[in-house]
């Protein structure tokens, strides 16, 4: 090959072509020039998607397409430098952005009518086996993830979706399968690298920016930064105990059996009673049409609701075994199956067979609530909010119940920004629909849901669940912790460059009066008030000011 050739170089040459036969009111209406852009591309390894390019409408897509925005371009960035350059356009344009890993997130954050950022393709993955860490890029998804640790025997907690990437899971909490023994993924995290707003990349760590180390573990992504890479601490899992235990729910005496199923379940499986450190339990109502695993059910059999409890031990087939062994004998209760395997195996089968959970051959329109829950319900609280279930408008609805307890709840409730520490459980309800004349009705399901709850719930709300309809999402997603949040943000963030919706409010938002940090740890509330520490990382043009704004 000859040596001045450039494979990059040729690809923005016919980037270029193809813009200048764009109608130039394209860049009229997104209010930028072509060739600002131009000089944006020359930078990059990764490539702008434009408004009027053959890939635009599909590129522009998130996971929820209720979510239905255009924007301005979409900057796919292939190495860390183009996530500066991305930046910077947005910045010097005077253009919105926003951040794009797996584009999950539940309230639509992951896309807008600015700039799209996407960096899905910072996926690296780093195994130590001797010292069990793994390093990540924040686009690397689970299910590769998930592959690549099975290969070593080790584990970290993980989303159950394959798709869901690091980047914005880790930074509100993530919970999964295996958390009640090994804590949220965010526990598990030794340290971040991140980008600020001015291309700075800074480590933040327990011994580094500690204070913005605590914020990014729960703060939610895209309030302080750019997370580039996470660093977790990893355990060792060979393999580990599932089950899938079933009720019918086709006549009020199922439902009455499938609420003191809920019974035993709330004193002996939640945080009082015999709660067991190494089982993680779900519980999930949903439509299915199949119960035994070798018995496909005969075409066109209608789905009806269904009551089930899943759940990962971590230890010996054994002790697994006899864990759920009172379960089993309730009245009702049927055994799909159970299984030993590796993590990775009982991940997906936990929640897809002998079906998927909720039954979906194409992506639906998608809405949910989640509200965390303290209290013991009764067993008629149960028996209502299980008898609503079953009167879902439409045969998707999918409600569940991740337990807490464990390695979860004992840690401290500001040790970092995932303050729900005291939760039994996170209840979810999810509702989906292909039709658009069902909207409405889902919605107002959804909306039924959330009154019922209202008595058991203690007024927060898991942020990895995020939704516009949040009542107060500052107190609902962060409690407490919102005052020391806001100090962070506008320490790393000074210039509130980083904004959304349900952003991390500055603390000039909350008013002159000086936040009360004494629930916090000395050591965060000395950093928070410190400099900045690059040390080791990138300083960026505006470094000094972000340093001197950090001083005040």
């Amino acid at each position: 090959m000859v040596s001045s050739y450039s494979r990059t170089r040729e690809r923005n040459q016919n980037l270029f072509a193809a813009w200048e036969k764009l109608d130039p009111k394209v860049f009229d209406t997104l209010n930028v020039s072509l060739e600002a852009t131009k000089a944006a591309q020359t930078g990059l390894q990764g490539y702008i998607v434009l408004p009027g390019m053959p890939d635009y409408n599909e590129d522009r897509k998130i996971f929820n397409p209720i979510f239905d925005s255009y924007p301005v371009m979409i900057i796919y960035c292939e190495v860390e430098s183009d996530v500066a350059i991305a930046l910077d356009y947005a910045t010097t344009c005077g253009l919105l952005f926003c951040l794009r890993s797996g584009g999950h997130c539940t309230a639509g954050f992951s896309t807008g009518p600015g700039v799209l950022i996407d960096v899905k393709s910072l996926d690296s993955v780093h195994i130590d086996p001797l010292v069990k860490t793994a390093t990540v890029g924040c686009g690397v998804d689970f299910g590769s993830f998930n592959k690549t640790l099975n290969q070593y025997g080790l584990h970290v907690p993980g989303g159950e979706c394959p798709d869901v990437c690091i980047g914005g899971y880790v930074q509100g909490g993530g919970y999964g399968f295996t958390s009640v023994k090994y804590g949220m993924n965010c526990d598990n995290v030794l340290s971040m690298r991140v980008m600020l707003a001015d291309g700075s990349i800074v480590t933040a760590s327990k011994q580094q920016n500690v204070d913005l180390m605590w914020a990014m573990l729960g703060g939610t992504g895209g309030n302080f930064g750019v997370l580039l890479s996470v660093t977790y601490q990893l355990h060792d899992l060979d393999t580990a105990y599932g089950w899938a235990l079933i009720w019918k729910l086709d006549t009020p005496d199922d439902i009455q059996k499938a609420a003191d199923a809920m019974m035993l379940l709330q004193s002996d499986y939640m945080l009082s009673g015999n709660c067991d450190p190494n089982m993680t339990i779900q519980v999930s109502l949903c439509f299915q049409s199949q119960i035994y695993v070798d018995q496909p059910p005969p075409p066109n059999t209608p789905l009806t609701p269904f009551f089930m409890v899943r759940g990962l031990y971590v230890g010996s087939s054994e002790d697994g075994a006899q864990a759920i062994a009172p379960l089993q004998a309730l009245p009702g209760c049927i055994t799909q199956w159970t299984k030993t395997a590796r993590y990775i195996v009982l991940n997906d089968e936990l929640l897809n067979v002998p079906q998927s959970m909720p039954m979906l051959d194409q992506i639906p329109f998608e809405d949910k609530a989640s509200r965390y829950v303290e209290a013991m319900l009764t067993n008629a609280d149960w028996y209502e909010l299980i008898a609503y279930f079953t009167l879902a408008p439409v045969n998707m609805a999918y409600m569940y119940l991740e337990f807490y307890g464990g390695a979860i709840n004992s840690v401290p409730t500001y040790d970092t920004a995932f303050v729900h520490r005291n939760a039994a459980y996170d209840a979810v309800m999810d509702v989906y629909w292909v039709d658009s004349d069902d909207q409405a009705k889902c919605e107002a399901f959804l909306d039924g849901w959330k009154a019922l709850m209202e008595p058991h719930w203690n007024g927060e709300i898991y942020q990895n669940y995020a939704s516009l309809s949040a009542p107060d999402y500052t107190v609902n997603y962060w409690g407490g912790a919102v005052p020391f949040l806001s100090l962070i943000k506008t320490k790393y963030d000074p210039n509130n460059v980083f904004t959304f919706a349900q952003q991390v409010p500055q603390v000039s938002v909350l008013g002159d009066a000086a936040p009360d940090l004494s629930d916090f740890p000395e050591h965060l509330v000395k950093a928070a008030r410190g400099d900045i520490n690059f040390a080791g990382g990138v300083m960026g043009a505006n470094a000094s000011l972000l340093a001197s704004k950090s001083a005040d």
